[in-house]
């Protein structure tokens, strides 16, 4: 078992470096919880958009086809994900 140890200390630069990655992942993550609750919000206000502009008796119609493509959409973009990995 010869395995050396880098013990050396870390540069300026290298911390810097890491420094600068930590902080693109952390508005990376803020950016997408913020996505995420602004996705849910206009699912939400759509659905009162929907409501609000169409009849009682015709609602759940144009419900069942915005629900429609709210799945097509979002199975499209899982299989994106998974095709890509």
């Amino acid at each position: 078992m010869s395995e050396t140890l880098d013990l050396r200390p870390e540069t300026k630069a290298e911390k810097v470096s890491e420094l600068g990655e930590n902080f693109k992942k952390g508005v990376f993550l803020i950016s997408m919880l913020l996505l995420l609750v602004a996705t849910f919000q206009l699912y939400f206000s759509i659905e009162r958009i929907i409501d609000t502009w169409f009849e009682y008796q015709y609602a759940m119609i144009f419900k069942a086809v915005y629900y429609l493509f709210v799945l097509l959409l979002s199975l499209y973009i899982i299989r994106l994900y998974i095709v890509r990995r």
